[in-house]
């Protein structure tokens, strides 16, 4: 495979964990699964991120685990909270719905990769969210944030087939969020 199709199949790799991340959110969130089903998304959340939502390193610097930072209209200055903090949150928001969806997978935009070393690159993800708060079945609360997250992706060698792209997510950054009329 030449390099092009190689840095296509990582980006497309990359975009994916993306859209997982966004589909488990979309889950965590909706009251309509029981608390027990939004814990196992959770679970499986975290395991998409560097340190599964724990300590991990980057660059040498020991990081406390991934980040989201969040934002409102009302409050436009990202804020940052540790992903499994931002989880339970969600899980636990007051609206009697909510709803969040994001970017479909093909219209995800990766940055080009920048390679670390022999097996490791990096690049980022954007994506939009928006995200409707319900009372009495009324949306009460609705924004569009952009979105981008770091994916750090591993090349892994297998024995007699192709490689593998291993890719985990780092912190995810709110860039711009705008109420929706």
């Amino acid at each position: 495979m030449g390099q092009d199709a190689v840095e296509e199949q990582i980006k497309q790799t990359a975009a994916q964990r993306v859209a997982q991340m966004n589909d488990y959110i979309s889950f965590m969130a909706d009251k309509t699964n029981d608390l027990e089903t939004r814990q196992y998304y959770k679970k499986q959340a975290l395991n998409l991120f560097a340190g599964r939502g724990y300590e991990y390193e980057e660059n040498g610097i020991r990081k406390e685990g991934v980040r989201m930072e969040i934002t409102s209209v009302s409050n436009t200055r990202p804020r940052s909270k540790l992903m499994r903090v931002y989880f339970n949150g969600l899980i636990n928001l007051s609206y009697q719905k909510v709803s969040i969806q994001s970017t479909e997978l093909a219209k995800i935009k990766v940055s080009n990769l920048q390679r670390i070393d022999n097996n490791m690159y990096v690049c980022t993800c954007y994506f939009d969210q928006v995200f409707i708060g319900y009372r009495d079945g009324i949306p009460i609360y609705k924004d569009i944030t952009r979105k981008k997250v770091k994916c750090y992706v591993e090349v892994q060698d297998v024995e007699g087939g192709p490689q593998e792209y291993v890719v985990l997510l780092g912190d995810v950054h709110a860039l711009d969020t705008k109420r929706i009329k």
